[in-house]
């Protein structure tokens, strides 16, 4: 049975993970930062955890060391996520025509202290579909 502690170091640690791949002691540091030191779970509490997550299918492990969300980790904290991460590209295409129907109304005077950052998503965006 897992304990309320535990349930919600899980939670956590797959929405760190949710944000960014990391090694172990980056889950520390990055509670400790949260929690501006008032918690920092132990290595073990931690390591065994990320394990368990594995075993578990919510997250992988890569070579390096570096742990990642896998979907079926998504899913598990899919209802403390932000929307993007429970559409589909169908959602994600809808949300940019939207974004872009706020650019067309902000205005080009607007725009231009952004030009290099939109230019710099554009880029990446053709890379995406080329």
């Amino acid at each position: 049975m897992m304990s309320y502690q535990k349930g919600r170091l899980k939670f956590l640690v797959l929405w760190l993970l949710s944000q960014s791949p990391k090694r172990g002691i980056d889950i520390i540091d990055d509670i400790s930062k949260m929690t501006w030191g008032w918690w920092k779970p132990s290595p073990g509490s931690i390591y065994p955890l990320l394990s368990t997550l594995e075993k578990d299918g919510e997250i992988t492990r890569k070579e390096n060391g570096i742990y990642e969300i896998t979907q079926k980790g998504i899913e598990e904290i899919s209802d403390f996520l932000p929307p993007r991460y429970k559409g589909s590209v169908e959602t994600g295409v809808e949300e940019l025509e939207s974004l872009m129907d706020f650019f067309e109304d902000m205005g080009k005077d607007n725009l231009l202290p952004y030009k290099n950052r939109l230019i710099k998503a554009k880029d990446r965006l053709e890379r995406l579909i080329e």
